[in-house]
Formats: structure tokens, sequence, C-alpha cells
């Protein structure tokens, strides 16, 4: 009786054993199969090319103007260079341009620089203004969208509400851009 009874221990042993052994074994199995797992993660991306291309384009002179001594011309695409002869109150010459955006993005024009800035006493006889084509004053930030152009009027006036002691005393030369 006691033999048996400690063959059944053993054999009991042996199959908590055994199982112990097969549960250790399938633990380590699922512990290195996560410690083994690779995670992938597959992307693509694609950057469009992007050109920069703002310039002025198409001068127009109004037709009431007076000649020019350089008519407007721009040079290097960004900068529009002329010469005006104003010889008696009343006269003016104006001209539109185009800010052109041919680039792929938006663009906003940030500001516009007149040359030169007219002295004291040349304000007093002499106009000379950039605004918009609908006479509106050029605002900071002013929006050129992209494969669109904004308009602009320039115009040079010898002003014909002023006064003798307005008048300049000598002929000037201004050249204006």
């Amino acid at each position: 009786n006691n033999i048996s009874r400690g063959d059944d221990m053993f054999s009991r042993r042996k199959k908590n054993y055994i199982i112990f052994v097969l549960l250790l074994l399938v633990c380590i199995s699922v512990g290195y199969a996560v410690i083994n797992t690779t995670l992938n993660i597959n992307g693509k991306s694609s950057i469009s090319k992007n050109t920069w291309d703002v310039y002025f384009d198409n001068v127009v002179v109004k037709d009431d103007s007076v000649e020019a001594v350089k008519i407007p011309t721009v040079t290097d695409k960004t900068t529009v260079d002329f010469e005006v002869a104003l010889n008696l109150p009343g006269d003016y010459y104006e001209f539109t341009v185009d800010v052109v955006n041919d680039g792929t993005i938006d663009a906003m024009i940030e500001s516009i620089t007149k040359e030169p800035e007219l002295t004291e006493a040349q304000q007093k006889y002499l106009n000379y203004t950039i605004t918009y084509e609908n006479d509106e004053a050029i605002t900071t930030k002013q929006l050129v969208k992209k494969e669109e152009f904004v308009r602009l009027k320039v115009k040079v006036e010898y002003k014909s509400d002023i006064t003798a002691s307005d008048l300049p005393q000598s002929t000037e030369t201004l050249n204006l851009g």
C-alpha cells in the first residue's frame, strides 16, 4: 500500500512538474514573441516645388498725360523708373502698373517706396501719389494671390490750386521711381 501511494505521489509530482515546465515554456515563448515583435510604420510624403515670382509688369500711360522725358520702364522686375517735365500748373503724368504674382504661392505687398520723397517746398506745388487703380491708399499686407495681380496707379501732378509764392524759383528735375 505504501508503495503505490508513493508511486501515485511521484506520478502526480511528475505530472505537476511536466505541466509546470510546459507552462514555463509557453510563458517564455510568449514573452520572447512579445519582446521580438517588430513594428513597422510606413509612410510617404511628397513636397511640391514652389516658386516665388512677384514683379511689376504692364505699364499703361493715361492718354491725357504730358509727354514723358523718360517713359516708365521696369528694371530688375521690382522698380519702375520714369521722368516727366511738368511745365504749367494742372499738368500731370499718370500711369498704371501691375504687381503680378506668377509664383505658386500667395504673396503680400508689404510696402511701396516712392523715390524721391518730396521736400516741404515741393509738396506745395507738386503731388506725387501711388495708389490702387481706384485711388484708394495702399494698405500693408495687401494680398496678391498666386497667378493674379494688383493694379497700382502712379500720378505726378503740378498742382493748379497754388499761389504765386508756392511756385518753384528754378527749374527742377526729379527722377522718380
